[in-house]
C-alpha cells in the first residue's frame, strides 16, 4: 500500500468514526429527553434504560461490525523504493 492510499485509508476511517460519534451523541439525546417518565422493561425509568444501556449495546455491536467491514490493517512504517521515493 503506497503512502497516499494509507493516507485515504486513514482519512476514510477518521470520517467513518466521526460519524459513528456524531449519532450516538444524537441518539443519546434522544434516548434520554424524549420518553416519557415510565419504567423500562427491567425496572428503571425508561430514558436511562434506553440511553444507558441499550444505546451502548448497540453502538457497541456497530462499531465492531464498522471496525470488521471498514477499517484496514495498514503497517506503520514508512519504505523507500530504489528511486528514493516514500511508499
Amino acid at each position: 500500500m503506497t503512502l497516499t492510499q494509507r493516507y485515504k485509508q486513514a482519512a476514510k476511517e477518521a470520517r467513518w468514526a466521526l460519524g459513528l460519534t456524531f449519532f450516538y451523541v444524537i441518539g443519546w439525546c434522544l434516548c434520554a429527553y424524549l420518553p416519557k417518565n415510565t419504567l423500562g422493561p427491567i425496572g428503571f425509568p425508561l430514558w436511562f434504560e434506553l440511553s444507558c444501556i441499550y444505546l451502548p449495546i448497540l453502538f457497541i455491536v456497530v462499531g465492531y461490525w464498522l471496525i470488521r467491514i471498514i477499517y484496514q490493517d495498514i503497517s506503520l512504517e514508512i519504505k523507500q523504493d530504489d528511486k528514493g521515493e516514500k511508499q
